[in-house]
């Protein structure tokens, strides 16, 4: 399926799970829209070709032929129809947001446009004779195709770098704690004295006087929204708080890594795309839904899955993340 779909980074799509299809008969014609709104350029068979032979050969070189033959639904949908519909999805949102690209005025300009011809040789150099074969694209298709991707990814571009989304150290935070509890207050307040001696092991103590399942803990603001957490954010590295109750139970615990960095710039990052993806949904959505565009049925239903095509290229999108990511 597709995923990620809106990112702030020159890229459309974090992923296309997209699994298909064979030779296409109808060569260079084009791809029929219905039920459109207006007049658009249509994208033609070779282009989705490009797509197709992509991802079939991506998901062959890891799984065998009967990957065509598991079904993903109770209705018994097959993963071969699944991989048509991704496509098709995927092809639809790129017209789209090229459409609306150019009605913000967003356009490729001449270096750009360079880079973009560079990355088309080095795609056609890489085609064999089964490949060529098999997509029946030439290198204006190609090329078309990246450049329609480029500009979706400088439509997103444009989009989410005017949406303030600095997410502050502290409310990325991630830190890490170990805790005692014990339904046992007078037992809570021996263990208190205990963990408070100098060169106390409060791990080992945990591990002989704990009554939770789990000593040791990630947080993050709002990951538990109590009076741990709040206690915990408020401690220092080191530190040991005193005897916090919950209910029945009261616990002690330690701050044992203040700022876990990794997991403080993954937590970051999250953040930022989330703003960003809610930004882009603010716009894209109200457009899509005023914009239908749906490609005709009849290309994509004749796609053959288990015909041998000889094909093995893989890499369409591999060289645009080495090119502009």
């Amino acid at each position: 399926m597709i995923c990620n779909l809106f990112k702030k980074q020159k890229r459309l799509v974090g992923a296309l799970l997209i699994i298909l299809a064979a030779f296409s008969l109808w060569g260079c014609r084009g791809l029929e829209l219905e039920e459109k709104t207006e007049e658009v350029e249509e994208y033609t068979s070779p282009q989705a070709m490009i797509l197709i032979a992509n991802e079939r050969n991506r998901y062959e070189s890891v799984y065998s032929g009967d990957l065509w033959r598991i079904t993903v639904s109770e209705d018994n949908t097959g993963l071969d129809k699944l991989t048509v519909q991704n496509v098709k999805q995927f092809m639809e949102q790129l017209k789209l947001l090229c459409m609306l690209a150019e009605e913000r005025g967003i356009t490729v300009t001449s270096q750009e446009r360079d880079l973009l011809r560079q990355l088309t040789d080095e795609y056609m150099a890489g085609l064999s004779g089964e490949d060529l074969a098999y997509i029946g694209c030439d290198r204006l298709d190609v090329q078309k195709l990246y450049t329609d991707y480029y500009t979706a990814n400088k439509l997103v571009t444009s989009i989410t770098s005017a949406v303030s989304s600095e997410i502050s150290d502290s409310e990325a935070k991630v830190i890490k704690i170990q805790q005692i509890g014990t339904a046992d207050l007078k037992k809570a307040k021996a263990i208190l004295k205990r963990v408070k001696i100098d060169g106390a092991n409060f791990n080992s103590l945990a591990s002989r006087y704990t009554e939770t399942e789990t000593i040791e803990e990630t947080l993050m603001r709002g990951s538990r929204g109590d009076l741990i957490e709040r206690a915990a954010f408020d401690l220092e590295e080191g530190q040991i708080s005193n005897i916090l109750q919950i209910g029945e139970m009261y616990y002690i615990i330690k701050c044992v890594d203040g700022y876990s960095k990794d997991a403080t710039l993954a937590r970051k990052n999250r953040l930022e795309r989330a703003m960003n993806n809610q930004a882009f949904q603010a716009e894209f959505a109200p457009y899509s839904q005023e914009h239908r565009i749906r490609f005709s049925e009849r290309f994509w239903n004749e796609i053959d899955f288990q015909t041998p095509t000889g094909s093995t290229v893989d890499n369409f999108f591999d060289l645009y993340e080495k090119a502009f990511i």
